[in-house]
């Protein structure tokens, strides 16, 4: 889009977008969640340009200050795109359970296919929107089955959802990893390293895992409940790890990061990051545990 309207389908699918965050975002996120029922509000003006949309932004939600976002940056406001999107992702997913506890019951499969149409049209990772859309379509660890079109009503099914996505983000962690290694012409991972690449690590949940290293599916839930909705998820923490693992991640200007939603008036750019692709420039990116 170069100032211009979404097309259909991608009006769609920022609306469902927008509409499922607005029910699964935890309330702390008052700024983020004041902006989403702004542009829900306003939502045929909003998608009709992108000053249409800064204007909405700038003349009705106050200006918030300027913060470092280390878990993902590493102070850099200029990194962090993807990441920031994979935390997200992971907050809107524990959200749907946390939902569902108190509200008529969002599908998981809803959920899923609302985040796979929003990866589709506004995820500015070719590479990773590509891969992520093929592992989905092609029904990866058994999304077709374990996400269900009907809502559930036990939270062991509600839970099946931020599990796929965990494992579906730990496939990803462990490709790039041998991506990595091939372009450094090393041997392909053994079983050990491919465990490395996966998260949470063993310090960081030593009940996470089994001796035979298949996990444990409550304490896995238990991890990422606590590091995404226990507290406040604007100051999320998680641990390093040395690698440095997909070089392909976008380094972008803080005024294209869609991904950067987490912290409320960047939710909005999704428009901006249709607008100019040529801006989107390639850069480091840390393989951080998320």
């Amino acid at each position: 889009m170069s100032n211009g309207p979404l097309s259909p389908e991608e009006e769609k699918a920022f609306r469902d977008w927008l509409e499922l965050l607005s029910k699964t975002l935890p309330i702390q996120m008052k700024r983020t969640h004041d902006i989403i029922h702004l542009l829900l509000k306003n939502f045929s003006i909003a998608v009709e340009s992108q000053s249409n949309m800064d204007n909405l932004i700038s003349q009705n939600i106050p200006l918030e200050p300027k913060r470092q976002w280390h878990t993902c940056t590493y102070g850099d406001n200029q990194m962090g795109y993807t990441c920031g999107l994979w935390q997200l992702f992971h907050i809107m997913s524990i959200g749907v359970v946390e939902y569902n506890q108190h509200n008529a019951a969002i599908p998981t499969r809803h959920a899923s296919e609302t985040l796979r149409n929003y990866v589709e049209h506004f995820f500015q990772c070719e590479v990773c929107r590509l891969n992520f859309l093929d592992m989905y379509d092609n029904c990866s660890f058994d999304g077709c089955h374990r996400l269900s079109a009907q809502p559930a009503s036990t939270e062991h099914e509600w839970r099946e959802l931020p599990l796929w996505l965990w494992e579906t983000h730990n496939d990803v962690n462990v490709r790039l990893m041998g991506e990595r290694m091939e372009q450094n012409s090393q041997v392909e991972p053994n079983s050990w390293e491919s465990q490395q690449a996966r998260w949470p690590s063993l310090v960081a949940c030593p009940n996470c895992w089994r001796e035979d290293r298949s996990w444990e599916e409550d304490r896995i839930f238990e991890h990422l409940h606590r590091l995404y909705w226990h507290g406040n998820p604007l100051h999320i923490r998680v641990e390093e790890t040395p690698h440095d693992f997909d070089t392909r991640y976008e380094k972008i200007p803080l005024s294209r990061k869609i991904g950067a939603i987490v912290f409320g008036v960047l939710l909005t750019l999704a428009l901006l990051a249709k607008s100019d692709k040529s801006k989107i420039h390639a850069g480091r990116h840390k393989k951080i545990e998320i």
